[in-house]
């Protein structure tokens, strides 16, 4: 492929794939590749043949935008790095209308993969292997009015089977002990896709975390409740399985009545909360007994 055959498939839109963050009347916001850009910083005209970079005044086309991420004037680099270019497809975030939505009050919320590197260290801080945390969680950008430099909040989203998400952010100045929230529907999350093992319930998606970094693996079947008031469905859905189930919701007042519903229920069940007790739940226990993130603690 030439020069001129990348002009005519590709745009600089198709370059920048997922550095771009927002659609405006006049075009596309993008954050730079050739830099870091946590406010993202270059405008890309609607057909995606043009660019400007707001922070140094620098424009150009797609050849030019090119040739400054590889900072080389050679055509035969360019052409080659287009071997791995897929087309573009911007994903809109998700739009709420106020009137009608009830999702904390968000104007907005995307959901992305995992990749912010705060939400790593938070994730490292509460001592979760993160390579384990990868299979599970994605990355929610969001806000609570849409601006128009593009700028959002950010927090980990652990989707459940209804299409809706809990969502934790990392604790900061504002907020010592970090966003809390969700975006609708509330309900369970499985995962289930192991046989012959036992399936362990939690209350939150943090224990569940906590639980496999402990075990070095995921070993079990999980069951996420999300909330206690959505044993019932948990209930129901473990009703029809086979095998054992082990309940592992926290160790207070709330965890208590859940699980004695659930025993109820499942007389089969095993109540193993007993094994990180004292501690309030398994994250607590894990950070504990654990000096490094995600190391199994030594007893």
């Amino acid at each position: 492929m030439n020069i001129k055959q990348i002009k005519e498939k590709y745009t600089c839109l198709d370059w920048l794939g997922d550095k771009v963050v927002k659609k405006t009347s006049r075009g596309y916001l993008a954050r730079c590749p050739w830099k870091e850009d946590k406010n993202p910083s270059l405008t890309v005209t609607l057909d995606g043949k043009g660019w400007h970079d707001l922070s140094d005044g620098s424009h150009g086309n797609l050849i030019d935008m090119v040739q400054r991420c590889l900072n080389t004037t050679d055509f035969s680099r360019v052409c080659a790095a287009f071997g791995t270019v897929t087309p573009f497809s911007f994903h809109q975030p998700r739009i709420f209308d106020k009137g009608k939505e009830k999702d904390n009050g968000f104007a907005f919320c995307d959901i992305v993969p995992l990749q912010n590197r705060v939400l790593y260290a938070y994730l490292g801080a509460r001592c979760i292997n993160t390579t384990i945390a990868k299979r599970f969680l994605k990355e929610a950008h969001y806000g609570f009015e849409i601006r128009e430099d593009g700028r959002y909040l950010f927090a980990l989203a652990y989707g459940n089977d209804i299409g809706g998400y809990e969502l934790r952010g990392a604790p900061n100045k504002a907020n010592a002990d970090g966003f809390k929230g969700g975006m609708a529907p509330k309900g369970i999350t499985t995962h289930l896709r192991q046989e012959n093992v036992a399936t362990v319930v939690f209350e939150g998606f943090f224990d569940m975390l906590s639980f496999a970094t402990l075990c070095g693996a995921v070993k079990h079947n999980y069951i996420v409740l999300n909330s206690i008031v959505n044993a019932p469905a948990a209930i129901e859905v473990l009703r029809s399985m086979v095998g054992k189930v082990l309940l592992c919701l926290d160790n207070d007042e709330g965890g208590e009545k859940c699980t004695s519903q659930m025993l109820d229920a499942l007389p089969s069940a095993v109540d193993i909360r007993n094994r990180f007790a004292p501690a309030k739940d398994v994250n607590e226990y894990l950070c504990k007994t654990t000096t490094l993130p995600g190391s199994r603690p030594s007893r």
